[in-house]
């Protein structure tokens, strides 16, 4: 049955979800999602999301290309109740990550500058010292959006037991031996280097921001 969503939308609840979930995704991964993708988002099977996706799709919401990450909204945030959502935030310059060196923590007060696309209260702000990931494409002075909590496929803040620090994504064997694989996506074909060494993740990477103004 359907319901008046935001701005009239004739949709169900869960296709509303499911359209807000497109969109958060698509402004915090700089891409749309998969199927697979939403269905873990929504804890819903494949096969329900596929068939919300063809629905909304008649009534003109959004379209596919048939390719795994090939999704267009084709409505605006404000009707789907997000306009806030690319609101800027200000968020804390945290501290400086240089991979292989200890994270140095800044102290209160911190610097601060106003972050879009999708940052929310809690996120914070790490700067890379040193150019040893220009390879992943992350420069020297650039400032990494962390979320503390779980990495899951994105690249995490690792910080290890002998206390250096580290940008990776983290896999397991069988065995739960743990994997460190390069932070870009596109270099995952690489071997995994592994570590047995204890080490805490202390958030995920959302993205990188290359040009900012600090305010005091």
């Amino acid at each position: 049955m359907s319901a008046n969503g935001p701005q009239g939308l004739q949709i169900t609840g869960r296709q509303l979800a499911l359209l807000r979930a497109i969109r958060r995704w698509s402004v915090e991964h700089g891409r749309m999602p998969s199927v697979r993708e939403l269905a873990e988002v929504l804890e819903r099977s494949a096969s329900t999301v596929q068939q919300h996706l063809l629905a909304l799709e008649r009534r003109g919401y959004l379209k596919r290309s048939g390719e795994t990450h090939g999704l267009s909204l084709l409505i605006e945030d404000d009707q789907l109740g997000l306009a806030e959502l690319g609101a800027p935030i200000l968020l804390p310059i945290k501290g400086t990550i240089e991979p292989g060196r200890p994270l140095i923590r800044h102290r209160s007060p911190y610097r601060r500058i106003a972050v879009g696309g999708g940052a929310k209260a809690g996120d914070y702000l790490l700067q890379v010292g040193g150019n040893r990931l220009e390879t992943e494409g992350i420069f020297d002075r650039d400032l990494l959006v962390v979320r503390p909590g779980p990495a899951g496929n994105h690249p995490a803040i690792l910080v290890f037991l002998d206390g250096t620090a580290d940008i990776k994504r983290v896999g397991a064997l069988l065995d739960g031996t743990q994997v460190l694989f390069p932070p870009h996506p596109r270099l995952d074909r690489r071997r995994g280097r592994r570590r047995n060494d204890p080490m805490a993740v202390q958030g995920r990477v959302l993205r990188v921001i290359r040009e900012f103004n600090t305010l005091e």
